[in-house]
């Protein structure tokens, strides 16, 4: 009995691991390694994959003691854990590496109105393709509006912009 239920832990821990690899949200709870960050969930999946089916199969499908099972699948969850913390580890080592892009001065196409006080999102182009900020300003400002980014506010991953008005 015990063989099965460490095979179905094992692929629960398996699906998991797949879906995080694809992407998946699943009623709110995000199974995407890439942009939810490193979280508890990256690490046990691989644990419970490797600990699950190899003490699991080896229990179920050979001849093999049941402590002797259960250590091979432990250490097999282990390193299969580690080795997803170092490959994770990397990755958001390497995802530091994205230029920082500097984004006073740049034109600002408005996507969700602005009112003074409030914050609305605008879009902007840059080396890494289009991106969309949380802006505000001191005067209204309506969909497909154009404005300039004046500055950055402290702490914050928002923008304070005034309208653009063409030369005349």
């Amino acid at each position: 009995m015990l063989s099965i239920v460490l095979l179905i832990v094992g692929g629960v821990g398996l699906v998991l691991t797949l879906l995080s690899l694809i992407g998946l949200d699943f009623g709110g709870v995000d199974f995407d390694l890439g942009d939810g960050g490193v979280g508890l969930l990256s690490i046990v999946t691989p644990f419970a994959m490797g600990f699950g089916l190899l003490g699991g199969g080896l229990m179920r499908f050979t001849d093999t003691p049941t402590w002797l099972s259960l250590v091979v699948g432990l250490a097999t969850g282990i390193g299969l854990s580690l080795v997803t913390i170092i490959v994770l580890g990397y990755l958001v080592g390497a995802e530091e590496e994205l230029p920082a892009t500097d984004y006073l001065g740049s034109m600002v196409r408005v996507v969700e109105p602005v009112t003074p006080g409030r914050f609305g999102l605008g879009e902007v182009d840059s080396a890494l393709g289009s991106q969309q900020l949380t802006i505000t300003s001191d005067e209204a400002l309506e969909h497909n509006a154009s404005a300039v980014i004046v500055e950055k506010m402290d702490g914050r991953e928002s923008y304070i912009v005034v309208r653009f008005t063409p030369p005349a």
